[in-house]
């Protein structure tokens, strides 16, 4: 049963010390503090959970967790029932955020961190970060920083591209570190997770990868329960905890009887990745010698050769339309009148791309719609936003008016938009107007 406290809240940092040990001398093991005030920084506070049994007797690994929109609750909720089960401490930030300069993530991070090292009593060698999009990449740069004490990375919806010094070169044939990757079959960051992940393989570095039926945003809560569980597995492969032969084994039983149903069902691509993965991860116990062997023969698979093939030639396409949008993004700006809203949708190819979603190629059709989504994504917020800074509402609306012919206007790009309609002509509002989805 979780318990929602408030603690520290206008406490002095003279104050502070005190009222913390206090606090978490007072509730309950297995408990979800709402909201803690940083020592030294009241501007910055964060979610912290304790696990079940927590005591400073114990050093313990813990999560720190970052949202790109500070939405502190809702991520370390995602986590709260796998770091229960293995019993790591979370602290989740109010402070972080994505798409905009990298001060609000990094002052976040170090807030947490100094509240973590003097209140609390965690295992410096297991630090995790987590994030999701833009503060996916914030906690992988984070974490090269921090090597070390780092021993694991979930980043969800958000990679960084390869470069010298980058994690992938940074943990080379690192066991002590993992990263768990994530991205919703719709996510128009789907192919740079999956990339980035495989990355990680090439230069040895613990990795998993999983999707799940989703857009752009974080895994359900599932899959973060996962996460902190494989991250437990490798800790115990990094030699970073004691290995639990039981635990490891009811662990293997369970994840080579899920390649075997997806097999069985015909996800052959899941099954090969699931079937490499418990090679990799499971290496010193027999059972993960037939999983290598079982990953061998799917990968020989005729049918599998033409859909990794498939799957290649996609990839390129969506890394060819990540830089044709932004040419055709730069020659809309650069035109003295707003383009037209079907002049847009021509160049953006966007009913032929609406046409394969609706096609009988599933692997066609999810690769269009990660293109339709990263399409999206600039034309009914980043562009939108951009205009709306520069004062220029009417190129806002045209970037709208091209956007809804993908889908209902969704989410932040909501606020966007009815600030572009107060300066609209009636014919604008008109079309616009209920295009919000909830109006």
């Amino acid at each position: 049963m979780s318990v929602v406290r408030r603690c520290g809240l206008g406490v002095t940092a003279m104050m502070w010390s005190a009222v913390l040990h206090q606090c978490v001398a007072q509730v309950p093991s297995g408990t979800l503090i709402e909201r803690v005030t940083t020592v030294g920084d009241t501007s910055q506070t964060y979610a912290l959970f304790l696990p079940p049994g927590y005591a400073a007797s114990k050093r313990w690994p813990i999560l720190f967790v970052l949202d790109p929109r500070g939405r502190a609750l809702l991520a370390l909720k995602l986590f709260q029932e796998g770091a229960a089960r293995r019993g790591w401490v979370v602290m989740s930030s109010y402070n972080s955020l994505s798409d905009g300069p990298p001060e609000p993530n990094l002052n976040a991070m170090e807030a947490m961190l100094r509240s973590a090292q003097g209140r609390l009593s965690i295992d410096g060698s297991r630090l995790y970060l987590a994030g999701f999009s833009g503060t996916a990449r914030a906690v992988l740069r984070f974490a090269v920083t921090l090597r070390g004490h780092v021993a694991g990375v979930v980043a969800a919806g958000g990679g960084l591209g390869f470069e010298l010094g980058g994690p992938e070169t940074a943990f080379a044939g690192d066991s002590a570190f993992a990263f768990f990757g994530a991205a919703g079959a719709r996510d128009f960051n789907y192919e740079e997770m999956l990339s980035m992940s495989e990355r990680f393989g090439t230069t040895r570095v613990p990795f998993r990868f999983i999707d799940f039926e989703g857009p752009h945003s974080w895994p359900p809560d599932t899959i973060c329960s996962e996460a902190v569980d494989w991250l437990e597995l490798r800790a115990m492969r990094g030699g970073l905890r004691a290995t639990d032969s039981a635990w490891v084994l009811d662990r293997l039983k369970s994840e080579l009887a899920h390649a075997a149903d997806l097999e069985r069902h015909g996800q052959w691509a899941k099954a090969l990745r699931l079937y490499e993965a418990i090679g990799r991860d499971y290496a010193p116990w027999p059972n993960a010698l037939a999983a290598a062997g079982r990953a061998d023969a799917l990968r020989n698979r005729t049918e599998m050769k033409r859909y990794n093939q498939e799957a290649r030639r996609l990839a390129e396409r969506d890394l060819q339309q990540a830089g044709d949008l932004q040419k055709i993004l730069q020659w809309a700006r650069s035109q003295r009148q707003a383009p037209a809203p079907e002049t847009l949708i021509r160049k953006l190819r966007i009913p032929e791309l609406q046409h394969e979603v609706a096609g009988t190629d599933s692997l066609r059709a999810a690769s269009a719609s990660r293109l339709l989504a990263r399409i999206v994504a600039w034309l009914a917020f980043y562009e939108p936003r951009s205009y709306l800074a520069s004062g220029a509402p009417d190129r806002a609306l045209s970037m709208f008016a091209a956007a809804i012919r993908i889908g209902r206007i969704e989410g932040e790009s909501c606020g966007l938009l009815r600030s572009a309609l107060r300066s609209a002509t009636a014919e604008q509002r008109a079309a616009l107007g209920g295009e919000c989805a909830g109006d």
